[in-house]
């Protein structure tokens, strides 16, 4: 394991629990579902990003019933940049072929939404667009500018690994690291990805996940700099020796679905969150009991 040995034990104490949390939410039970306070008070994401609701709302309606076919990628890029479910069920019609999108008619239904005091983009990540420009307006510019510049076919030949696309799609106009990443984790489940050679190896550590590592290594959340590209390579390191423990049964059953590495970094993510909440910090968003 190298220079991870302290906080790997906490790491994976938490994960358990978290993904126990939803195994046991699944099946029926009653709540509580844990007797952890920190996540009986507050809302996380789920282990596997594919188990999250706004992904598997995406899965089943954009990105399986295209898979194989070259308009995943715009679509994907799209859907992502809003990353929102009801905002996709306006999306969805518009995004299935190349010829379905409709700008005008987009930006009108999703405006009507935005001004009947709709939410539009998601509140999980932030979406910038130029200073004094609207962001519904813009971030429709920036999709058209994938229609206008991203051949799939070059794409899908010249961008064969993780690494490769990554970098394309973080080169679309306002694309930060975080959304290209999320949309290079959508695209290893399409034809695009699906046998790239780093899927496992190669990964971007977003700032949460920085903060994360720090308190597994050295238990702070500022021992890595995210921006930092000798921090970045660090974590990749760290990361690749995480997936590699949670093969051990004592961290992670063996009947449980496996990590990708992917899993690892959100899950650091949402570590850095658990533990800036027991040190008593307020965070985002309260996890209510359901209504009686």
């Amino acid at each position: 394991m190298g220079t991870i040995d302290n906080g790997v034990g906490a790491y994976f104490a938490f994960l358990r629990e978290r993904y126990s949390i939803l195994l046991r939410r699944t099946e029926g039970q009653a709540w509580p579902w844990t007797d952890d306070p920190v996540l009986r008070a507050w809302r996380f994401t789920n282990v596997r990003r594919e188990d999250d609701r706004t992904t598997i709302a995406f899965r089943e309606t954009v990105r399986d019933p295209l898979r194989d076919d070259p308009h995943v990628l715009f679509a994907t890029i799209a859907w992502r940049w809003f990353n929102l479910i009801e905002t996709g069920e306006v999306l969805r019609p518009f995004l299935m072929s190349r010829d379905a999108w409709d700008r005008p008619e987009v930006e009108r239904l999703l405006q009507s939404r935005h001004d009947g005091g709709e939410q539009v983009f998601t509140g999980a990540y932030m979406v910038n667009s130029e200073q004094n420009r609207p962001k519904l307006p813009a971030v429709l510019d920036y999709i058209d500018w994938c229609y206008q510049h991203l051949d799939p076919e070059e794409v899908r030949r010249t961008c064969t690994t993780k690494q490769a696309m990554f970098e394309r799609i973080e080169a679309i106009p306002r694309q930060g690291a975080f959304t290209a990443y999320q949309v290079v984790v959508d695209l290893m489940y399409t034809h695009y990805l699906e046998g790239a050679p780093d899927l496992d190896t190669f990964t971007v550590a977003g700032p949460g996940c920085a903060r994360g590592l720090g308190y597994v290594v050295h238990d702070r959340p500022d021992a890595f700099g995210y921006g930092s590209r000798r921090d970045q390579l660090a974590m990749l390191g760290l990361m690749r020796d995480l997936l590699a423990a949670s093969r051990d049964p004592e961290h992670w059953p063996a009947d449980w679905p496996p990590f990708i590495l992917s899993d690892i970094e959100n899950g650091a993510c949402e570590f850095a969150k658990y533990r800036s909440a027991q040190g008593g910090k307020r965070q985002k968003r309260r996890y209510p009991p359901p209504a009686a």
